[in-house]
């Protein structure tokens, strides 16, 4: 049924989670009929360019990169993050073409646990349910706000402030000063090299604003 390559490690019961979504009894109902549960490991691909999807991935728990990719230079260009404490923890319905493909990558920053709904149904929520069609413009609003300020840092910071504008980010989606990125990862979340990144994160350890360890930045201050 699922029309993506799914790194699905575990199917979960929906009965036995608090999905946290505005859904009313008979929307609850149709996901339980219909939806399906899944956890994801770090690192999963949880959708890719031009994939076609019949089910519509929506993340509960955990976060998700959305980004685009270069296949030819396998270089990224990070787009947001998405967890479940933001109202654009709707992670795919925006992005759906009419032939229901997807123009852009989706990975599991870490363990996640997505609900797919099939999309016709997701279609008769937008005409029929309020509270979806609400939860949906949250979405467009927070995905839009994230895309606007990732532009004007783009545009009015420097690089070393930038790097480190994102990783007080991951810091406190993570709830943790150690975040497991390489330089690559960072340089590809940012539209810049590994080599600048590098740079930048050794002048940065010898402030003392951070230290570096092999695959993990520990961030110093707040």
């Amino acid at each position: 049924y699922f029309i993506m390559s799914l790194s699905i490690q575990e199917p979960l019961c929906i009965e036995n989670h608090d999905l946290k979504l505005p859904l009313d009894a008979e929307m609850l109902a149709q996901v339980g009929s219909y939806g399906r549960l899944a956890r994801f490991n770090e690192d999963a691909i949880i959708f890719k360019e031009g994939e076609q999807l019949s089910m519509v991935p929506i993340i509960v728990e955990g976060r998700v990169r959305v980004f685009y990719r270069n296949d030819n230079t396998d270089r990224e260009l990070l787009l947001y993050s998405v967890t479940p404490h933001e109202t654009s923890m709707l992670s795919c319905v925006t992005f759906l073409s009419e032939e229901n493909r997807v123009n852009m990558y989706a990975v599991a920053d870490a363990e996640s646990v997505l609900l797919y709904v099939p999309t016709n149904i997701i279609m008769f929520w937008s005409k029929t349910k309020l509270e979806w069609n609400q939860f949906v413009v949250n979405s467009f609003r927070e995905i839009f706000d994230m895309l606007t300020r990732g532009l004007q840092s783009a545009g009015t910071s420097s690089l070393e402030e930038r790097i480190l504008d994102f990783l007080k980010i991951r810091v406190h989606t993570g709830n943790s000063n150690c975040i497991s990125m390489t330089h690559l990862e960072i340089a590809n979340s940012l539209g810049t090299t590994r080599v600048v990144v590098s740079r930048i994160l050794k002048t940065l350890e010898s402030q003392r604003i951070l230290s570096l360890r092999r695959g993990t930045v520990e961030l110093l201050i707040r």
